[in-house]
């Protein structure tokens, strides 16, 4: 911001943490276009900017707040629907206890008939109000799972990094303190990885940030593929990223690190605009393992020690937290 004479107000400062997140891409692009065209980030454009945040933040509260809204909506039919046919089945059960006071053994045959015709008519009107019903409750169950499914996509897209389509940092918190609390509490083993992008502002400044964006997509898209179902790979913010490895023991986390970097590395980038290649990118990454007191605080300080570490000795390698060896040999970066 201050490269740019960006004036420092909340609003420019929650444009700029979404464009280091990568959460909103349409900003990125603008940014990474200006940037591109070395223009100025004058008053007006940051408006835009601003603007653009601000109605992405209310449509999406505005589509959790309608399904929340037409959800609760129908619970309150189904409710009503219910209360109805309850009051209709305490009708019948009076009807026919008073049928079942007439039918005394000195009834005559027409008052029998009558008693007969009043059950048909009481019953054929049961049977059409279950069925109308049942329809019903069909239909509001249908209408309640769209409901449902439409909040736990909003929810989902509130979760998810929408550059690598992996997890931000909001998922990223909110699952690493529950890994915690379930390590501590059945004392399994648990691990985190921080991992970070080498040279990856050089890489930046030399092929430009429509191809630093293909970069993180890059890595997103490697660690989404190497994890296991219960792991979580998630975008830290800028060009750090991270997994949280439940049930996992720290060689196995390291085993699966080096993995996720080798494969990176392995990886020839070409701009797709122009064909260029690009040449590859590697990481460094720290890994701890749970101990007993830990918090989700005191485990990122720990991986975080540990990625400091790895880039201390070289980058392109995993350095594990509290060990001064590194776990992959030595290599120049890329």
């Amino acid at each position: 911001m201050g490269d740019h004479s960006v004036e420092p107000t909340p609003g420019a400062y929650g444009v700029w943490y979404a464009y280091a997140s990568g959460e909103n891409p349409e900003i990125n692009k603008k940014i990474n276009d200006q940037l591109e065209n070395g223009r100025a980030f004058d008053s007006p454009f940051m408006y835009e900017l601003e603007s653009m945040l601000n109605s992405a933040e209310e449509e999406l509260a505005d589509s959790t707040m309608e399904a929340g809204e037409q959800l609760s909506g129908k619970m309150d039919n189904v409710i009503e629907l219910i209360a109805s046919v309850t009051g209709d089945t305490n009708r019948f059960g009076k009807s026919m206890q008073g049928v079942s006071d007439a039918l005394t053994s000195e009834i005559s045959a027409a008052d029998l008939g009558q008693v007969v015709e009043t059950i048909v008519a009481a019953t054929k009107q049961m049977e059409t109000r279950s069925r109308e019903l049942e329809e019903k409750l069909t239909e509001s169950k249908s209408e309640v799972e769209e409901l449902r499914g439409n909040l736990a996509k909003a929810r989902s897209e509130a979760l998810t990094d929408q550059l690598t389509g992996i997890a931000n940092r909001k998922a990223f918190d909110e699952v690493l303190l529950s890994a915690v609390a379930e390590a501590s509490q059945n004392g399994s083993d648990m691990c985190l990885a921080m991992a970070d992008i080498d040279f990856f502002k050089k890489f930046n400044d030399s092929f430009g940030h429509q191809a630093g964006d293909q970069v993180l997509r890059l890595v997103g898209r490697c660690l989404s593929n190497n994890v296991k179902g219960q792991d979580t790979p998630a975008r830290y913010g800028g060009e750090e990223f991270a997994m949280i490895l439940p049930c996992t023991a720290i060689d196995d986390a390291i085993k699966l690190s080096n993995h996720i970097r080798e494969t990176v590395k392995s990886r020839e980038l070409v701009k797709k605009s122009t064909g260029q290649n690009l040449g590859r990118v590697t990481m460094s990454l720290g890994v701890a393992q749970f101990e007993m007191g830990d918090t989700p605080a005191t485990m990122i300080a720990r991986a975080d020690a540990a990625l400091y570490e790895a880039k201390e000795q070289g980058r392109n390698r995993v350095v594990a937290a509290g060990s001064a060896a590194a776990a992959a040999p030595a290599q120049a970066s890329a």
